[in-house]
């Protein structure tokens, strides 16, 4: 018996072509609506950057779909972090130094200046498609002009922000989301963490 693809198959299939082809989408994610792009693509990092009017220094988090990823990263995670991924109950991004041995070449506006990168493992089935079809983390943003609040619901996305991407998924257009950005949590390498956003 054939297995029942799932509702948003389609549309994450279409999702997938526009980033793998150097486009922007516009999509639901774990928290609220948000601007993706191939994290190694800089033409499409920057275009995202542009759509915002977001300060080319303040790097863009990206998602990923696996804790093996998540340890190629970011391989100084401490075990506090591993624990608070475990345990909370909201989606958690991770601020870090990104590995000296990734295997990935990120594009400009992806890692800060002193080497730190913003991670994101997501659980939600949609989110992990769209990164194993991509085939490399995804860059992530919420969708919102810079200095606004970030769209709940599909009515909330800027209607400038719509019409310049050039994808909008369809999938939970309507749906409210989780309502609010993740919580942010960066470590050093002593193991310590700092809650920057609860």
């Amino acid at each position: 018996m054939a297995k029942r693809k799932q509702p948003w198959h389609a549309d994450a299939v279409e999702t997938v072509r526009a980033l793998r082809s150097g486009g922007v989408a516009l999509h639901s994610t774990d928290t609220v609506w948000g601007l993706a792009a191939d994290s190694m693509d800089a033409a499409a990092v920057s275009k995202i950057f542009e759509l915002k009017g977001r300060d080319p220094k303040d790097s863009l988090l990206m998602l990923i779909d696996s804790e093996r990823l998540l340890e190629q990263l970011l391989p100084q995670l401490p075990d506090a972090a591993w624990e608070l991924l475990e345990v909370s109950d909201r989606p958690i991004t991770l601020v870090g130094q990104l590995s000296k041995q990734s295997p990935f070449e990120f594009a400009p506006g992806m890692v800060r200046s002193n080497g730190s990168i913003a991670v994101r493992l997501v659980q939600d089935p949609y989110l992990q498609f769209l990164i194993q079809g991509l085939g490399r983390p995804m860059a992530s943003t919420s969708a919102n002009i810079t200095g606004q609040p970030a769209a709940v619901k599909w009515d909330d996305v800027h209607p400038q922000l719509k019409s310049q991407v050039d994808y909008c998924a369809q999938y939970k257009g309507s749906v409210a989301q989780v309502g609010r950005p993740s919580m942010l949590v960066r470590f050093d390498e002593h193991g310590r963490i700092e809650i920057l956003r609860s």
